[in-house]
């Protein structure tokens, strides 16, 4: 293990404490009028994270880190538990008509936002129909289509206003959502960012401003944004005006991330009681592993590498297999990672969903990766033929510790075993990776997606051709995009049993005969968490929670 880097710990510490600076919190106090006493007499949770906040707006976020701020600030219809189960939220109750196409949700009317105004059907409304609208350009508008909501294909497709998606307002306090097919995983998948509310008065006041600043942010949630520095720090203190406010009266009074890219100094920091939630690194869980605070999940984050299609040189099925099969996934976990990550069988992750049978879909579908270093030699050999020459590629990736690791060790891979093929590194922050990967101004970019909800589908549809907004390698198949579809909207569709073997079908598909992407690795995560610290929820699905922490007295 590397020696710890020097750090200013204290004055660290003491800038954590004091917050930075803020114009406000968004719900038309101060920020000092919001947090009430002073910051040494509040109960105040300190957690590192190794990527920025991206943004605040949560119909323009693609990020996790991003997703578990707004789970801070806004309630959804439903909360996930720490079981991954939907419970109440915003909706106290909820009836589903026999033919499962209609939800009528019943809200809280104690429900408001931090201005004092109520939450109403409305403002769900208007969230659904910003995020569906093609002007607000949200990569996540195509969930809308997931779900099967009323009319969002014809949304999407420019045939039809907004203001048929099949959302409306019954009341002021019932919801009704209309599908035109039957969607198992709806309740989860309310809980998700994008389909949070919006009150269209504070956003239309806020013009382009809005979510730039704690002053243009409004929240229904446990907690309100109190201050924000990009690349620095973001802090939440309590909704004084949160409707289950009383439910949460233990929870810690304010909750501070601190964007520490380096995890050795993150974790000096943690030693002098600075931060009390770091994430590890590969070279430092061998240090820590088996010390009291040490924790490890397994997520359903996969990490796997966007090929970009519109670089000629990738077209080549031998090139594209060569560099799958060049890769020590299992290495990579257990020497590079060390946090608890696995090989990746396939693009669907383990532990996230089970079949008709009842089986992991993983486990049903087998591994369909391998790392085979004689024949990653004679892909290449085969690819050098037929393009012409050797090939040079970069690989994109973000500037994090892990990532840094991970990249090196695939470029190590994929020159030693693939004899004449050179790969450059080209490291960007994670907002940049994304953008350059949007305008495909990219080779190969190593990239990770997290599931949105607890099935196999969140996966199959980034890759289908018409999704431009996640689909950045611009993979197109004819088969693969028939199997999808036939799957989730198709006849099958309503039928499990079928509709599975489909969605296992168009895995190999995508992953054994196309190579359309490379799975590399699962996530894992290793952590040290203070032990006086309970109630983070590490969910499979969806979004991280740190709505109901505790953190007691020492």
């Amino acid at each position: 293990m590397k020696k710890f880097k020097s750090l200013l710990a204290l004055t660290l510490s003491a800038a954590l404490v004091a917050g930075c600076s803020s114009s406000g919190t968004g719900s038309g106090t101060s920020s000092a009028a919001t947090a009430g006493t002073d910051a040494a007499a509040k109960n105040v949770l300190y957690v590192a994270t190794d990527t920025d906040l991206s943004t605040m707006d949560h119909h323009i976020a693609t990020d996790g880190t991003s997703f578990v701020a707004q789970s801070l600030t806004f309630s959804g219809l439903t909360q996930l538990n720490e079981n991954n189960e939907p419970e109440p939220d915003a909706a106290d109750s909820w009836e589903i008509s026999d033919d499962g196409l209609v939800y009528t949700f019943h809200l809280n009317k104690d429900d408001v936002w931090s201005n004092g105004t109520a939450v109403t059907a409305a403002d769900f409304v208007y969230g659904w129909q910003r995020l569906a609208n093609l002007d607000t350009a949200s990569e996540y508008a195509f969930i809308t289509q997931t779900i099967h909501l009323a009319n969002a294909d014809e949304i999407a497709a420019g045939t039809k206003d907004v203001t048929e998606l099949g959302v409306k307002a019954v009341d002021d306090y019932t919801l009704e959502v209309t599908l035109t097919m039957p969607c198992d995983f709806l309740l989860g998948l309310m809980a998700f960012p994008s389909f949070f509310p919006l009150n269209k008065e504070f956003y239309e006041a806020q013009g382009d401003q809005y979510s730039l600043t704690p002053d243009n942010l409004i929240s229904n949630g446990p907690y309100v944004m109190a201050s924000w520095t990009p690349g620095n720090s973001y802090t939440f203190t309590k909704n004084p005006t949160y409707f289950r406010a009383a439910e949460d009266a233990d929870t810690v009074d304010e909750v501070d991330f601190k964007f520490v890219q380096d995890a050795q100094s993150a974790m000096l920091e943690y030693e002098s009681n600075g931060l009390d939630v770091v994430k590890l690194t590969g070279e430092m869980v061998d240090a820590y592993k088996g010390q009291e605070g040490y924790t490890s999940r397994l997520t359903g984050y996969l990490w796997y590498l966007s090929i970009n299609f519109t670089r000629d040189q990738f077209t080549n099925d031998n090139l594209r297999k060569a560099i799958s099969v060049a890769i020590d996934r299992e290495t990579i976990c257990n020497n590079v990672l060390k946090d608890g990550s696995i090989a990746a069988g396939g693009i669907i992750p383990s532990q996230l969903a089970t079949g008709p049978d009842g089986k992991d879909y993983r486990e049903t579908n087998g591994t369909l990766t391998s790392y085979d270093p004689a024949a990653a030699a004679e892909y290449y050999a085969k690819a050098v033929e037929e393009l012409g020459s050797d090939v040079t590629f970069e690989l994109l990736y973000e500037d994090t510790e892990a990532s840094k690791n991970v990249a090196e060790y695939i470029q190590n891979n994929l020159e030693t075993n693939c004899p004449g093929l050179t790969v450059t590194l080209n490291s960007k922050p994670k907002k940049t990776r994304l953008e350059l990967m949007k305008t495909q101004d990219y080779d190969i970019g190593l990239t990770r997606w997290g599931p949105d909800y607890a099935d196999p589908q969140t996966y199959f549809d980034l890759f289908i051709s018409t999704n431009e907004d996640n689909n950045s390698g611009r993979y197109n198949s004819a088969t693969y995009d028939a199997t999808v579809l036939e799957a989730t909207t198709g006849d099958a569709a309503t039928d499990s049993s079928a509709r599975w073997n489909l969605l296992l079908e168009a895995e190999k598909t995508l992953v054994v005969d196309d190579v359309g992407v490379v799975p590399v690795y699962q996530n894992g995560g290793a952590f040290m968490i203070k032990t006086n610290v309970t109630g983070i929820e590490f969910h499979s699905a969806g979004v991280d929670s740190y709505r109901h922490v505790v953190k007691a007295a020492e």
